[in-house]
């Protein structure tokens, strides 16, 4: 029995050496934990076999052999436990506990080395089985030797307590890399604990811990791992997003996972499916002889369209023989979806479907480049579409425009390209042909026709540019269509608006006075013109300033060219201050003339009350200038005067308070001209010239004017009627009491200097 336990240990020391030789000349991983182990467990046994071989006389060899094998005992287990924290990845939190353990570890080893001379942990005794005719070592156990135990089991515990909770937690393809090792080491601790239990004669434990160390290197090294990374591969290859057709180097399928038969089989047999795609891709690819090709490919299943990118792959040995092959089939349906997607809403206009501003450039372009006959560009624009927006709310805005880019969409046809720029603004390119204004008309108006609570009623525009040069840049041509709106903007009764050069050239008119415009001030090419104010005794009591502009090269240019663009640009208060200025600079100079009872009215435009403070302007130049305040005249039209009222009302009774006269000019014009003399005190009333204009109702005219004469003389207020051409005019108003005169009939504008010349 002695020797074949010694046979037995002998061939496991052997074996274990051999194991360590095939880690050491390896790179695995938890290498150095079991190298560790295994030496220890091969001085384990080798302690062991040589305290059962020492004979009986040599008792101090006995004792020293069995105290090592005690103490390899303790360093077994910790070596244990250290390989089970490697092997499971949890390790204490820090080194304090590995150190505390080596230190008791060290000091039991001490203990059973000095336990030779001092016997405390065990004794020994020679005794033979006289039934098997054997002599052993009997050991018999100090008190000492119970904390040998505890410090053992302890550890032995800890680490059967690693890897009992990894198995419990791990998935189900990781339990068996800590099952197998958790059974071995239960078997060893229960093996020890029977032959203490039994007081067997040897410890058969001991071969259990060689076969531990022997089963840890095989299965944590090598079985375990080739084993789990084969169940890896075959679940990832299982659950795999991507398809795989696996083929041999005779082109038959020996494997196809489930998302490649997801994506190609239905009822036929998968694998004649993937011999047959093999066999395709073959022949498609004929002249391709590359080991990996990619492609993109559409599949048609169940009336749905799955966007594939295939990966053909080729297997070759390192002598360059054929393996096999294999597809991989990455489902790209969702990301084409989703680019598809972004791709739209880079190029369209999320409420209306429609093109978007840079999409329409880049199409109108294209389409341009190709066009073989005459095209157009038509544009659309609702007026007072914020009006919508504020009554009705942002919802019915968007119904509106959403049911104009409709009715937009349905004209559309082959060669055209439909956008909205932004807002309400819509462009459509198309060829002449296609276009059809009475068909956009009713389609249009169709759309205004859209229920809206109230009596609000939409009106809009076509602007129709039809291009003459495809090259020209289309936002060119869009601006073009837009300015034929513009020629028409405000204008009910005027839908369609068709694109002339004389559009063009007045926008370069109005950008020419404008750049000019500073420059003609400073060097007053501004002059200020005077038109006679006759009384009707046909004396001349003062005189109207007109500005005229004398341009070096040009000449004379219209106020009907420059005013109407200095009011749209906002800077005709500048003017305005100019010519003030200007009038009661001659005024001083008439004064110092001697000629006091001649007046000038100047205007006052409607935007000079956002931009300018009146009073102070007028306060300024009666303190700048010596003249007689009552022979500046103000002229205030009578819509200026409806624009803000109450701050107009604060600003002429500061005017009044300075000393000016007020004059409403253009008196008659408007709507609510007797409801306005109410509350405005005004000094002097000028009378519109609609009213001598020619008409089929004189006898109203002139009971009108009669009225209005009568009115003013009721409230205090002299009267001047301007546009005066004739003499039967002049004695028509001499007879119902006008004051004064103003037209043609007595004088055109004229220069100061012919004015002087003519009146002083």
């Amino acid at each position: 029995m002695v020797q074949a336990l010694v046979s037995l240990l002998i061939v496991l020391i052997i074996l274990m050496i051999i194991c360590v030789g095939s880690v050491n000349k390896s790179s695995v991983r938890n290498r150095s934990s079991v190298v560790h182990l295994i030496w220890t467990a091969i001085f384990t046994a080798g302690c062991y076999t040589v305290f059962i071989l020492v004979p009986p006389e040599y008792y101090n060899l006995a004792t020293f052999a069995s105290g090592l094998y005690f103490l390899s005992t303790d360093w077994l287990v910790v070596y244990l436990m250290i390989f089970t924290a490697a092997y499971t990845q949890i390790q204490p939190p820090s080194k304090v506990p590995r150190r505390i353990i080596g230190f008791l570890a060290g000091v039991d080893s001490i203990s059973f080395v000095v336990n030779t001379f001092t016997h405390h942990m065990f004794d020994l005794e020679s005794k033979v089985a006289e039934k098997i005719g054997i002599r052993y070592w009997n050991v018999q156990l100090k008190g000492l030797h119970t904390v040998h135990r505890i410090f053992v089991y302890s550890l032995v515990l800890y680490s059967l307590c690693i890897l009992l909770y990894c198995l419990i937690k791990s998935p189900v393809i990781y339990k068996n890399k800590y099952s197998s090792i958790l059974a071995q080491v239960l078997a060893v601790v229960g093996l020890n604990i029977i032959c203490s239990a039994m007081d067997a004669k040897f410890d058969y434990s001991v071969v259990l811990y060689a076969s531990l160390a022997i089963s840890i290197w095989y299965l944590a090294l090598y079985a375990s791992p080739k084993k789990l990374l084969g169940r890896i591969h075959s679940t990832i290859v299982e659950d795999s997003v991507i398809g795989l057709f696996v083929y041999d180097n005779d082109g038959k399928c020996v494997g196809a996972n489930p998302m490649a038969k997801d994506l190609f089989a239905e009822d036929e047999e998968i694998n004649v499916i993937a011999e047959q795609y093999l066999a395709e891709w073959m022949e498609k690819y004929k002249d391709t002889p590359a080991n990996v090709l990619s492609a993109e490919q559409l599949v048609i299943k169940n009336g749905e369209k799955i966007h594939l990118y295939v990966t053909y792959q080729k297997f070759l040995d390192e002598k360059g023989r054929n393996l096999g092959c294999c597809f991989q089939f990455e489902n790209r349906t969702e990301m084409v979806r989703k680019y598809t997607e972004e791709q739209y809403k880079a190029t369209h206009d999320m409420l209306t479907g429609l093109l978007n501003r840079n999409a329409f450039e880049e199409e109108a372009k294209r389409i341009l480049s190709e066009a073989r006959e005459p095209y157009c560009m038509v544009c659309s624009n609702i007026k007072d579409f914020k009006m919508i927006n504020e009554l009705y709310g942002a919802d019915a805005g968007d119904k509106l425009l959403a049911a104009q880019a409709n009715m937009i969409r349905r004209s559309e046809t082959e060669g055209s390209a439909s956008a909205r720029i932004y807002a309400d603004k819509f462009c459509s390119l198309m060829p002449r042909r296609n276009y059809d204004e009475q068909q956009f008309v009713q389609d249009m108006s169709m759309v205004m026709e859209i229920g809206l609570e109230g009596s609000f009623k939409l009106h809009y525009y076509l602007g129709v540019y039809d291009i003459t040069d495809v090259n020209e840049p289309v936002w060119t041509m869009y601006d073009k269509a837009m300015l034929a709106i513009e020629s028409i903007s405000g204008d009910y009764e005027q839908f369609v608006s068709y694109y002339k050069d004389e559009f063009l050239q007045h926008i370069m008119e109005e950008k020419e006075v404008l750049g000019n415009f500073d420059k003609a001030l400073e060097e007053e090419q501004f002059c200020m013109f005077l038109q006679p104010q006759i009384s009707r005794d046909g004396t001349v009591v003062g005189a109207e300033a007109l500005v005229r502009w004398i341009h070096p090269e040009k000449g004379m240019i219209s106020p009907g060219i420059f005013i109407p663009t200095l009011e749209k640009a906002g800077v005709i208060h500048r003017l305005d201050l100019y010519m003030w200025e200007s009038a009661a600079k001659k005024l001083e100079e008439w004064k110092k003339q001697g000629k006091e009872n001649l007046s000038i009215s100047v205007n006052i435009s409607t935007k000079d009350f956002f931009y300018l403070d009146i009073c102070e302007a007028f306060r300024s130049l009666a303190s700048k200038y010596d003249y007689n305040i009552k022979n500046l005249k103000l002229e205030i039209t009578e819509s200026a005067l409806m624009e803000n009222i109450k701050d107009i009302m604060k600003t002429l009774d500061g005017l009044h308070w300075l000393g000016y006269d007020i004059e409403i000019d253009d008196f008659g014009s408007g709507y609510s001209s007797l409801g306005m003399l109410k509350d405005i005190k005004a000094d002097i009333l000028k009378i519109d010239m609609i009213f001598l204009q020619e008409t089929k109702n004189v006898e109203r005219s002139t009971t009108i004017i009669k009225n209005i004469i009568f009115m003013s003389k009721e409230l205090g207020m002299p009267v001047i009627t301007e546009g005066v051409e004739t003499k039967k005019q002049v004695d028509f108003l001499t007879d119902v009491g006008c004051d004064m005169f103003q037209g043609y009939y007595f004088a055109k504008p004229m220069s100061v200097e012919n004015f002087e010349k003519e009146y002083l």
